[in-house]
């Protein structure tokens, strides 16, 4: 056990930043000088990461020499040696910041999703034909390696088609992107997946023998072509050895330079069934063979030719079937969906392992990779599933599907009942419900819908930027600024946590142009949390001007309910903080009783009291929500609760207006603790 020795001023450290100190404040609970070891632990696993990440694993085992209380130094020992990751968790910068919010979000499409029961197995396939068709699971693992698992997520399954894009991979790093496709394609082919056609190249450009290819890799012409150009010159157990290999890679399984041959799992009944009934792939080969593309190995062939007609061995026809065995081989590999997302996220991630750091593949490699799965790799509903779903995707015949979000995530969904074109249903509704939720289609413009999220942002920010630009730009008269994000088609009605709208502030600050502007815009006057117009904000402020402006609308303005009292007793200061942005996003995650975006934006440096335009602070929010726990975590952080907003109300007027009883009692005991 590590000896402690608590420092005497353990803030005041020589070697220690601002943003250091901030981030060990921001973990603190009552005692401000230690933070609790598990607490620090739960914390840190919130973010999405996980404890058997090979990452944490010294981490872990420090914290373990800690005891149950960290203290500033061992703190500061501990961020050091971690790295960075560890600090992005804690201050919530890693790629889903707010995983907590995500994971919910997730699980409720998740149920939604589970009651369609549509859908056949794949019955051409006897073992596919066998498994349950109830199956369902998702694992989505980002950049940074967050983890998010649902349901069956840990169900072997046959990956089938979902090779083809690795397969591609492999052969670009091997030959090169001008190499390969000499051999196959890029182009959509317009017709079945598994048609018995090829693109015809009438350019000078290729040699006869290249004229006739497969349209793309994710047909299974192309794939099959793929599979015959990797390591075309060895063996087919060195071969498949070496793509299984890769793949361990892409999941992480394999430490640098190290091979484990039990991963991934190999189904030999799959492979078995696909050689005996795979007779219109045998004929693709066959019709690959015949165009002289698939490589053949030097003088196999004529070796063949001389050999005695009682000793021939059709199985052991070099090109054709050791191309399609590796191409059944490497179909009938069975990975689980956490797997299968972390080989996605590798894409994501240009290459490199999120859990490793380890580069598998080149930049280039994926950049080719990605534009070929955007056109074709969902079957024959390529098309329509870019178009809705707007990600690089491919499905298998075993029911699972994979999606990239590039520079986010990848996503893995199985279920095994299939539609009509070959693709998992639950798979397909799920990729839909994901992309009309965030914002995460490649053509979604940024930040220009609030009713969609895009899941970089953490929440409580993203209402913060929905409404915030607008709302301060109005507040000072900032007219440019509404014109632009008028001209982005932003909703300048939108409201704050206080439902406080841009119309509202300029109304209250006597911004007649603002106001004038706003109309203009299609605008509608709307009330606030306390069923107040900005007729009433002008009318409180005397500006006439807005009220003879207001007072043009067809509309019947209620007057609000705020507590319009001259202040009983003291009065304490509300902080100002330069980042309006961030002041506004304090006070949604106040309102939405987040905690954990509460202490992320404590670790930036934001004071827990600082006030908006109306002065309103977190503690105001988290009284008029009733959110206790907020409550006490923002006193904890020495909150003053005397605070006074616009309208002279303090977080104790607000919790006894909106009768949040628990929330009243405390702050009034408190109060009397703090006079005796």
């Amino acid at each position: 056990m590590k000896k402690k020795n608590k420092p005497t001023n353990s803030y005041e450290s020589k070697h220690s930043s601002k943003r250091e100190k901030d981030l060990f404040y921001s973990l603190c609970d009552k005692n401000h000088d230690v933070i609790k070891t598990e607490n620090f632990k739960k914390t840190l696993l919130k973010s999405g990461l996980k404890k058997n990440d090979n990452r944490l694993y010294s981490l872990f085992q420090m914290l373990d020499t800690f005891g149950k209380e960290i203290y500033y130094d061992d703190f500061i020992e501990i961020i050091s040696s971690a790295g960075l990751l560890v600090e992005k968790a804690l201050r919530g910068e890693l790629a889903l910041p707010d995983f907590s919010d995500f994971s919910k979000n997730i699980d409720e499409m998740f149920k939604e999703v589970a009651k369609n029961k549509s859908g056949e197995l794949a019955s051409y396939i006897p073992p596919l034909a066998k498994v349950d068709p109830d199956q369902f699971g998702i694992s989505i693992v980002t950049v940074d390696g967050q983890v998010y698992q649902r349901g069956d997520f840990n169900e072997d399954f046959s990956i089938q088609s979902m090779c083809k894009p690795f397969n591609y991979c492999f052969a670009l790093e091997e030959l090169g992107f001008d190499e390969v496709h000499t051999h196959v394609g890029q182009e959509p082919s317009g017709r079945k997946f598994n048609d018995l056609t090829l693109l015809v190249r009438s350019t000078e450009s290729f040699q006869n023998n290249s004229i006739n290819i497969p349209f793309n890799p994710m047909i299974n012409a192309g794939a099959i072509m793929t599979a015959g150009l990797i390591n075309s010159d060895e063996t087919y157990e060195k071969r498949f050895n070496f793509i299984k290999n890769e793949f361990a890679k892409l999941i992480g399984w394999t430490a640098k330079g190290k091979f484990d041959s039990k991963f991934p799992r190999f189904n030999k009944d799959v492979a078995r069934e696909e050689n005996f009934t795979g007779y219109h792939n045998m004929a693709i080969g066959y019709l690959l063979m015949e165009t002289g593309n698939l490589p053949d190995k030097e003088n196999n062939h004529k070796k063949k030719v001389n050999q005695k007609h009682d000793n021939f061995d059709f199985y052991n026809e070099p090109s054709v079937t050791e191309a399609l065995k590796l191409y059944f081989s490497v179909c009938s590999l069975e990975m689980t969906a956490t797997e299968v997302a972390m080989a996605a996220a590798t894409l994501a991630n240009n290459g490199v392992c999120p859990v490793t750091q380890d580069r598998v593949l080149n930049q280039k490699t994926v950049r080719d990779c990605l534009p070929i799965l955007q056109s074709s790799g969902m079957y024959d509903a390529s098309g329509a599933f870019f178009q809705q779903v707007g990600l690089p995707a491919k499905s298998g015949v075993g029911g699972g599907v994979f999606l990239v979000i590039p520079q986010l995530m990848g996503i893995c969904i199985f279920s095994p009942r299939l539609d009509k074109q070959g693709n998992s249903v639950r798979g397909i509704e799920m990729a839909k419900q994901i992309t009309s939720k965030y914002l995460v289609h490649m053509f979604d413009g940024a930040m220009t819908n609030a009713d969609r999220i895009d899941p970089r942002i953490p929440i409580s920010r993203w209402r913060a930027n929905s409404c915030g630009e607008a709302i301060w730009a109005a507040s000072n008269g900032d007219i440019r600024t509404l014109e632009r994000l008028a001209s982005e088609q932003k909703d300048l009605s939108i409201g704050n946590s206080d439902m406080r709208t841009p119309l509202h502030l300029a109304a209250a600050e006597g911004q007649l142009e603002v106001v004038q502007f706003l109309l203009e815009q299609g605008v509608k006057p709307v009330p606030d949390r306390w069923g107040g117009y900005g007729y009433f904000d002008a009318k409180n402020n005397n500006h006439k001007k807005i009220l003879n402006e207001l007072d043009k609308l067809d509309i019947k303005f209620l007057k609000p309910y705020h507590l319009v009292e001259e202040p009983n007793g003291e009065t304490d200061e509300v902080a100002k903080y330069d980042d309006e942005l961030m002041v506004s996003e304090l006070l949604f995650a106040a309102a939405r009783n987040d905690i954990t975006g509460i202490r992320q934006l404590i670790a930036k440096g934001v004071p827990v009291h600082a006030g908006n335009f109306d002065s309103r602070t977190a503690l105001h929010l988290a009284a008029a929500e009733g959110n206790l726990e907020i409550v006490k975590l923002l006193i904890n952080y020495k909150h003053p609760i005397n605070v006074r907003d616009r309208w002279n109300s303090t977080p104790s007027d607000e919790a006894k207006r909106e009768k949040r009883v628990l929330v009243y009692n405390f702050l009034k005991a408190l109060k009397a603790k703090n006079k005796s």
